[in-house]
């Protein structure tokens, strides 16, 4: 799907008609339809595929950076290096690897075949505690 239809662009379409018969009536017409992908749309997918493609597919930095020996950590002239980033908790991986390891000990036949979600919702309201 083009950015534009994306969009909410439709297409137009209009007819011509080619041949008449003789008492005036259309006997021949073309159709034609505004095609989708016009010269900007297709620029934009190609310049999306080009950026996409300079990118390492595994970290997502681009290639002409994370594989030039200047950035190499291991190269002791270099004046820039990669460094790793602390982790950071995501907690709806959490919430999955939890779901997953719950699933694999009561149901171990089938644990490598589900698939969990998460949803972020609210936490329920918490009762006050009862004296007595």
């Amino acid at each position: 799907m083009s950015l534009r239809r994306f969009d909410g662009w439709e297409p137009r379409e209009y007819t011509e008609v080619t041949a008449w018969d003789e008492q005036g009536r259309p006997l021949r017409w073309i159709t034609r339809r505004e095609p989708e992908w016009d010269p900007r749309e297709r620029g934009w997918m190609l310049a999306l595929d080009w950026h996409e493609s300079s990118l390492c597919r595994k970290c997502g930095q681009p290639l002409a950076e994370c594989t030039d020996p200047a950035n190499d950590p291991d190269n002791p002239a270099s004046e820039r290096m990669y460094v790793a980033e602390p982790p950071t908790e995501c907690f709806s991986c959490k919430v999955l690897v939890k779901a997953d390891e719950k699933w694999h000990k009561d149901s171990p036949e089938t644990s490598g075949f589900v698939i969990h979600t998460a949803a972020l919702v609210d936490r329920p309201q918490r009762r006050p505690a009862r004296r007595g």
